[in-house]
């Protein structure tokens, strides 16, 4: 059986909902992931946070990418498990690697558990070279 194809697109007001059930899933915090939080980083990033979506609405991929002005960082991204190993995954990290170099940016990183292994294999696979750095973090 062929995964039906999703479709991806720029987010838009009233995807949180999809966004948060798809990143809860793939096992992500959702530190500042409510409307008001996705609305900013939308307004800040234009054109870097895109959604995969299914013909009916559902959810099923997303990446938010940011550049800071020296370093572009990739966010949330994830792949419902219906639609992995389908090209959806490559196809939205090269999305959000196009709009970053349009930007001028010439680096990109991005921040993956150290335990999750899939995710790392994933990265690699895309010429993404695992840093020995440690990430530190505060909520404020």
């Amino acid at each position: 059986m062929t995964t039906p194809v999703a479709t991806i697109r720029t987010y838009q007001a009233g995807d949180g909902d999809g966004l948060r059930d798809l990143w809860r899933d793939a096992g992500f915090r959702l530190i500042g992931d409510d409307e008001e939080g996705l609305r900013r980083f939308a307004e800040r990033n234009p054109d870097g946070f895109l959604v995969a979506e299914m013909q009916d609405g559902t959810v099923v991929g997303s990446t938010m990418a940011a550049w800071d002005g020296r370093r572009g960082w990739l966010y949330h991204v994830a792949v419902a498990p219906s639609h992995r190993r389908t090209g959806l995954g490559s196809a939205l990290v090269a999305g959000a690697e196009d709009h970053l170099r349009s930007l001028g940016c010439e680096r990109v990183l991005v921040l993956v558990e150290a335990a999750n292994e899939s995710a790392i294999a994933f990265w690699s696979d895309r010429g993404y070279v695992r840093r020995d750095t440690h990430q530190l973090a505060r909520t404020l």
